[in-house]
């Protein structure tokens, strides 16, 4: 019998290669067997016999038993309700259709084709060679000959999208939890692609531990990878601290390969406290949801703590500026008792609607009448008092009611927080968390001997299914994973650490073995490093395919590609940062995260949290070495800031090698690590000192990378210390620049300078209520104008490049000219008007110095206007005066945000092709 044509089961036993003829007489089948002369009869139900089979190509199918590949096929033969596979030791085997998946390979479709042609022809060159010059990426794309439709590459490849599943997730959260963990790993657990930002200090390790545990408690197999060793050793480290470590192989590179095997133990770990009835399981899930709603409130409130205590520091730090101004203005000792019962906002309402009297030259009864009931003013007196004085005084009602308002909130939460017993309601919730999941560990191991494996578990399938029994979690690196488990072997999760140094190539192998993926990153801290070389080749490989730019080798790594590929895919910010001190990451949040990240750190101010040291001036750099800052470091840090290195850990960075091998030999035996800011990434310092080693001369585009130093200063727990060159403050439009100003401003040692910063909270403040007074009003023409301006500002400091600007509106000249020494008596005598102001001030958010002028002139108030146009030509000179430059609006012209743009180019003079100076 052809057993390519047919397939006969005799009592339910494949005997096809022995049958010699079978057929069907008088309601029996006779069949006869090779070498025997005796007929068989068998009764019709006892022979199932099969015909004419669909052939599939093995080298373009997949098939799967039980979740676990089938490899080593020659041959399939489709009969239907059975598959018949030839392997290639010459054995055969007959399996139910339904037990196997049988796939066609995803690179049959033409376009998937084509990408993953691109990666592997990429592939040949962006990895090292071994000593037959043979890359060893490629060797993996060559061995990867078929690709799951089920796999996350399949669809990366072709750039499909992936469908939202979201499925209800009841997670446990043995190793703790915050609101944004939480949301990350439901969403993890819930759909075939996430992403989770981690910034740094934000407890990214934490949350992907509970992706773990909830995946190996419904028996899910999980990888876990990174482009190195650290992020991975970091998870079996945590593991290993809550004594759950045996859960998984630490594999990766041929070296951490033979040591897991060596070292394999034929015991399990003492569980027998572990295991717990059915209905104590039961139990505990009772109590776990009947506590999460609460414990959810609660860190609502702890979030909303850190923020409003955010919120207060940052008020105290301009209220100290604000103060000096008012001593330097105000000349009366002001005081009202309607003050004690009005609140910060309507201090605010006041003060807008008496500066709109005081403009209009009148108090009318109806006024009077109207402050009395609403705000408790009965005393004429206030009335009488010069106006700038009046304002200033309403001022300082409003930081100082603020301040006391956020005071009062803060002590409101700490209340609630301290009668809930939160710290320990949320060690309990995380405890009967770690019984479930240990639990489930007891009951899927039940103790005895341990089976000790060969390395060959790895690929032969007979064992592989055992291992990973045994072992459900494996740690690899990225590139490495394919050599970790069975060939075409797909884990149920796919974890990839620290995704924005892995680069597209090496990602998609790991992809190739994810059902699931969750990627885990940060673009804002280091990418992949690319080579000036690789780039260029890479870039000519990425014209010659033609592929999309969300592919491109140079400008992505694994984690930007799949944001910019997929723009809605389930993305979850890490926001609770738990690292360092408020001060020193206030400068990151505030730069690079938009401010979202929340700060659960104290504010200790015993010991200040930032340093700034500046060089002499002189030509002290030599390329990517600066002897006279390794100098300030040792002989005048260390000494003046008193840094003890039996108690604290410190670290030393720089952008450069040479400067840091040089910061080594200094260094000797001394208990302080020197390196450069790519070796401590996932590392973190009580004290960081950062010497920035390029002097103005050469101002470096490398050593002010963001990512660099955003890495570099989320590096210090404690304090934070910054060796620059003298004059850096005055480098706009760049990182390092905007870090002294952010330094100078918090340190109160803005320079002595003829100008005020901008009262940013204030008039932030102040700004919105004006523009709800500008959205409703119909009768002034110039606050449309004004409105329609403060929409283009917007678009235009929205822009990337500006990301370290902001703007407010109507700043008084008096609050911008601190000494008007400069002016003639006509000038100061206009700029000191209260109601002389600007239209908008653009300023840098790092120092609040401002940047910009903005003013309107609506063409009918100023065009026919000889007076107003007198007052614009004084206003433009004032500002000459005192360095700050203007631009003039015609609400006429059409090219409003095109003039913004050139104007701020050319202030921070940024050339053509080289905008990202000022953001990134």
């Amino acid at each position: 019998m052809n057993e390519d044509h047919h397939l006969i089961f005799a009592k339910g036993k494949d005997n096809t290669e022995n049958i010699e003829s079978c057929t069907y007489k008088d309601g029996r089948w006779l069949v006869k067997y090779k070498n025997n002369h005796h007929v068989f009869q068998y009764n019709y139900e006892n022979i199932k016999w099969y015909k004419n089979p669909k052939i599939k190509d093995p080298t373009t199918s997949l098939i799967y038993e039980n979740n676990h590949p089938v490899s080593g096929i020659t041959k399939i033969l489709d009969f239907g309700e059975y598959v018949k596979l030839n392997f290639k030791t010459g054995y055969k085997k007959s399996y139910q259709r339904s037990r196997l998946v049988i796939e066609d390979s995803s690179l049959t479709n033409s376009s998937t084709l084509s990408t993953f042609n691109y990666l592997k022809t990429l592939a040949n060159y962006v990895s090292v060679k071994d000593e037959n010059d043979k890359s060893f990426l490629s060797k993996q794309y060559e061995n990867l000959t078929l690709i799951s439709p089920r796999s996350v590459l399949a669809s990366y490849l072709k750039g499909e999208q992936f469908g939202l599943q979201q499925k209800k997730v009841n997670a446990v959260y043995p190793f703790g939890f915050n609101i944004s963990q939480k949301l990350a790993t439901e969403k993890a657990l819930s759909n075939q692609v996430s992403i989770i930002e981690g910034p740094p200090g934000t407890g990214k390790t934490q949350t992907i531990l509970n992706i773990i545990a909830n995946a190996v408690m419904e028996n899910k197999t999980v990888a876990v990878v990174s482009n190195n060793n650290s992020a991975t050793a970091n998870v079996l480290e945590k593991l290993e601290k809550y004594g759950v470590d045996f859960i998984a192989a630490y594999l990766g590179n041929n070296q951490n390969k033979a040591q897991f095997f060596a070292n394999q133990k034929s015991t399990y770990p003492d569980m027998s406290k572990w295991g717990i009835t059915s209905s104590e399981y039961n139990d505990i899930q009772s109590k776990l949801r009947a506590s999460q709603n609460k414990l959810n409130e609660m860190l609502g409130y702890q979030n909303n703590l850190a923020i409003i205590k955010q919120e207060l520091s940052s008020f105290q730090t301009e209220y100290e500026y604000f103060i000096k101004y008012y001593e330097q203005s105000n000349t009366t000792d002001i005081m009202f008792k309607f003050v004690k019962k009005i609140s910060s906002d309507k201090a605010l309402k006041l003060l807008l609607e008496f500066k709109q009297n005081v403009s209009e030259n009148k108090f009318s009864l109806k006024d009077k009448i109207y402050n009395l009931f609403f705000y408790g003013i009965f005393n004429l007196k206030f009335y009488k008092l010069p106006p700038e004085e009046l304002i200033s005084f309403l001022q300082k009602v409003f930081y100082e009611k603020k301040i006391q308002e956020l005071n009062t909130q803060i002590e409101l939460l700490l209340k609630r927080l301290e009668n809930y017993s939160f710290e320990e309601e949320m060690k309990e919730f995380s405890q009967r968390s770690m019984d479930l999941f240990k639990a489930k560990l007891a009951e899927k191991y039940k103790g005895g001997s341990r089976t000790i494996f060969s390395s060959d578990a790895l690929w032969k399938d007979e064992y592989h299914k055992s291992f990973l029994k045994e072992y459900p979690v494996t740690l690899s690196t990225s590139h490495s994973l394919r050599n970790s488990a069975a060939k075409n072997y797909l884990f149920d999760y796919v974890i990839i650490d620290e995704a924005s140094q892995v680069d597209i190539a090496t990602g998609a192998l790991a992809l190739s073995c994810a059902k699931n993926v969750v990627i885990v990153g940060d673009v804002k801290q280091l990418p992949n490093v690319v080579s000036a070389d690789i780039a260029n080749k890479s870039r000519q490989i990425f014209e010659t395919f033609g592929v999309v730019g969300a592919y491109s080798f140079a400008n992505h790594s694994l984690l930007s590609s799949f944001i910019e590929l997929y723009r809605n895919i389930p993305k979850t910010l890490l926001k609770e940062h738990y690292r360092c001190h408020p001060k020193i990451i206030g400068f990151c949040n505030q730069k690079f995260y938009n401010n979202e990240l929340i700060v659960l750190t104290n504010q200790e101010e015993e010991n200040q949290p930032l340093v700034l040291y500046k060089t002499a001036k002189g030509n002290h750099a030599r390329g990517k070495l600066n002897q006279r800052q390794i100098d300030v470091v040792f002989n005048e840090v260390f000494p003046d800031q008193k840094i003890n290195e039996a108690e604290e850990t410190v670290g030393i960075i720089s952008p450069f090698r040479l400067q840091a091998e040089e910061l080594q030999k200094t260094i000797g035996n001394r208990k302080i690590d020197a390196d450069t800011v790519h070796k401590f990434q996932g590392r973190e310092r009580d004290v960081i000192i950062l010497t920035t080693v390029v002097n103005y001369n050469e101002r470096n585009a490398f050593a002010d990378n963001s990512n660099l130093i955003n890495v570099a200063i989320s590096r210090a727990v404690k304090k934070l210390i910054v060796v620059v060159s003298e004059g850096s403050e005055e480098w706009n439009g760049t990182n390092i620049g905007d870090l002294v100003r952010y330094i100078q401003y918090h340190n109160f040692e803005v320079i002595e300078s003829q100008i005020y910063s901008v009262f940013d909270l204030l008039y932030s403040s102040y700004s919105e209520k004006l523009l709800e007074v500008m959205r409703k009003s119909k009768k002034v023409s110039n606050f449309k104008s004004e409105n329609l301006m403060n929409t283009v500002i917007g678009k235009v400091l929205n822009l990337p490049e500006y990301q370290s600007l902001d703007w407010v509106l109507h700043q008084p000249l008096r609050m911008l000219i601190k000494d008007p020494v400069k002016l003639t008596e006509e000038e100061r005598t206009y700029a000191m008007n209260i109601l002389s102001h600007t239209d908008f001030v653009i300023f840098n958010k790092h120092d609040k110095m401002p940047v910009l002028v903005v003013e309107v002139d609506g063409h009918a108030y100023h065009a026919n206007n000889p007076v107003q146009l007198k007052r614009d030509k004084m206003k433009d000179e004032i500002l000459r005066k005192y360095g700050i430059p203007i631009i003039r609006m015609k609400t006429t012209g059409s090219m409003e945000e095109n003039r913004l743009n050139k104007k701020l180019e050319e202030i921070f003079k940024i050339k053509s092709g080289s905008a990202g100076l000022i953001g990134s």
